[in-house]
């Protein structure tokens, strides 16, 4: 057996000449590229839950922990945590924008109304996350920034063609939306060990609420969008901790 190397590759191993198979000691190409995808996945899997759970602002020791990879490893993968969110924040936005588009094409609006709050509640409920995607400002991606904007606008468009067409009360908003969802995770959060289904009973009241039969005027005018951000919009991410600290200081 002699030393040679594997053609195309820089990674060194001693291969026989008689039978071409590779001996112990090398790692071929193939067997580095499934490592890698293997910790790449493992990354986002990590992130995407603790994204979840801490927001996009998780720490990342505890992402690099729960992968199971080291900091290089991670950082050889994602140099920045801008595009960690991207790799993470992408499906499920592409996913929630579809959402929206399977409600707008339904031609009997208010099916189309009631399919996509079934499933947007359903997304916070049984995975959370959903309203981190909606309020957490992503500064320094514009590609998400963007594909979230899309999300909001096409929302728009959905309830303002429900209630052009009588499907909706005429005096419900896309902010009145925005609370309902996030009351129902908490009935979701509170509820998940003793019964995991009450989530489902309580957005279908809030469905019942919004038909325009059952319209009655209401004390409160709707909450300005401005104001909705004011009181939702999560601070950029990495910036919760520094500020926490810079109280704690004080």
């Amino acid at each position: 057996m002699t030393e040679s190397r594997l053609r195309y590759s820089r990674y060194p191993c001693r291969v026989d000449e008689k039978t071409g198979t590779r001996a112990e000691g090398g790692r071929a190409p193939r067997a580095e590229r499934r490592d890698s995808i293997r910790n790449r996945e493992r990354i986002i899997s990590a992130a995407e839950a603790l994204f979840t759970g801490e927001g996009l602002d998780a720490p990342i020791d505890k992402i690099v922990t729960a992968a199971g990879v080291s900091p290089g490893t991670l950082y050889r993968h994602f140099p920045s945590r801008v595009q960690l969110w991207e790799a993470v924040l992408d499906q499920p936005l592409h996913a929630a924008l579809d959402l929206v588009e399977r409600a707008l094409a339904n031609p009997d609006r208010w099916a189309g109304i009631a399919e996509f709050v079934m499933a947007t509640c359903a997304l916070e409920a049984e995975r959370g996350g959903y309203l981190n995607l909606m309020t957490t400002r992503f500064d320094g991606s514009p590609r998400l920034v963007e594909l979230r904007g899309q999300i909001q606008r096409r929302i728009e468009e959905l309830f303002d063609r429900a209630r052009e067409e009588g499907a909706v009360r005429p005096d419900f908003t896309v902010e009145d939306l925005i609370f309902i969802t996030l009351s129902n995770s908490r009935v979701a959060e509170v509820t998940r060990t003793v019964a995991p289904g009450a989530w489902r009973r309580n957005a279908e009241l809030f469905l019942d609420s919004i038909r325009p039969e059952r319209a009655h005027p209401l004390t409160q005018p709707p909450m300005r969008p401005s104001q909705v951000a004011r009181a939702m919009m999560r601070p950029p991410a990495g910036r919760i901790r520094s500020a926490a600290a810079e109280k704690s200081t004080k």
